[in-house]
């Protein structure tokens, strides 16, 4: 159970990193505060993802199930944290 929450939450924050990573914003406008909680984001699961894979991996349910559920935002969002902040409509 360990094993799979663990790589659950891994598969979760690089995915999550990587989807904000490739976000184009085409004509949207941009607007500093967005982009500082979409840098810290990419820095957060970035990091975590990392700590999980060189560290001792344990992972607890409640890190996994923040992790899937900031994943699904995301990528539900398709990487636009404007979106995530305001709702998807």
């Amino acid at each position: 159970m360990t094993k799979t929450l663990t790589l659950l939450a891994l598969l979760s924050y690089a995915s999550t990193c990587l989807r904000l990573l490739c976000y184009r914003r085409g004509l949207a406008n941009h607007r500093f505060h967005i982009s500082l909680v979409a840098w810290l984001l990419i820095v957060a699961t970035g990091t975590s993802a990392l700590e999980i894979l060189l560290g001792p991996g344990r992972v607890s349910f409640g890190q996994t199930g923040i992790a899937l559920t900031l994943c699904v935002l995301v990528h539900r969002a398709q990487g636009n944290v404007a979106n995530i902040i305001r709702g998807i409509e």
